[in-house]
């Protein structure tokens, strides 16, 4: 009997490993979250346990959210529109970086916010189908509460409020995965992560789908940009970088 519990405890041990395995490969040399971090005096950082949204002052008391987070209460967006005297109805818009779980989670909070996505990741955001990651592919589909308002294209410009949002495709981590330009402030979701050195790196291998393709996407937005128009870098899950120089730098390689 000892025997067979010995076996049934390392099998159950097998996934736990597994987890913190794949915990110490998605997240070590990762720069922190810098929680409460203002972004050229418009928008702010939220941490939301392992994501982080991005608050964006829109003006007339209206905000912006870059993604939803991973919390289905939303406990740190809802204490950030009060903290600015604000209720959910404050929110306007909705604009995910691609359509993960951890990014999403919340947009059911706010019943009169637009919620766009670039186009080939609405079905993934609405969970109508699964993500192609390796670790992701084979998670059944479930509705996730969320219903896209407005698919994206790459090179629009959306005027929210005070604010000109410029949309670009940038596939890999997701086929729909969106990076947006506000205001000098570059939001890059999960497409790239900020190293603890000063390093724009690519995305994840497990919860991404094609890293070739992300990084030939990074690559390519970096050519369409001009290094005057990007005054910060901001990522889902690492720290915030200056300038253009890391990407530049990332590009050149």
């Amino acid at each position: 009997m000892k025997r067979v519990l010995k076996i049934a405890g390392l099998l159950l041990l097998i996934p736990v490993l597994g987890v913190v395995a794949l915990a110490v490969m998605m997240f070590a040399g990762n720069s922190e979250i810098p929680d409460g971090r203002e972004l050229e005096g418009f928008a702010r950082v939220v941490k939301d346990g392992y994501v982080s949204v991005n608050v964006l002052d829109a003006g007339n008391g209206a905000v912006v959210l870059i993604d939803s987070g991973t919390d289905p209460k939303g406990k740190a967006i809802l204490a950030e529109l009060k903290r600015r005297g604000l209720g959910p109805d404050a929110v306007k818009a909705i604009l995910l970086t691609h359509g993960h779980a951890d990014h999403i989670s919340g947009c059911h909070l706010f019943p009169k916010a637009e919620v766009m996505v670039l186009e080939a990741d609405v079905p993934i955001a609405e969970g109508k189908e699964r993500s192609d990651a390796p670790v992701l592919r084979f998670l059944a589909p479930t509705d996730r509460q969320v219903r896209v308002t407005r698919a994206l294209k790459d090179g629009e410009t959306l005027q929210l409020g005070d604010l000109s949002v410029r949309v670009f495709s940038i596939p890999g981590h997701t086929q729909g995965s969106a990076a947006y330009l506000v205001n000098g402030v570059l939001f890059l979701g999960d497409s790239a992560d900020a190293t603890k050195d000063g390093k724009l790196v690519t995305a994840k291998w497990p919860v991404s789908e094609n890293l070739d393709q992300n990084r030939a996407s990074l690559k390519a937005l970096a050519a369409r940009l001009k290094p005057e128009e990007v005054k910060q870098l901001v990522f889902s899950h690492t720290g915030v970088l200056s300038g253009y120089a890391p990407l530049r730098d990332f590009a050149a390689n």
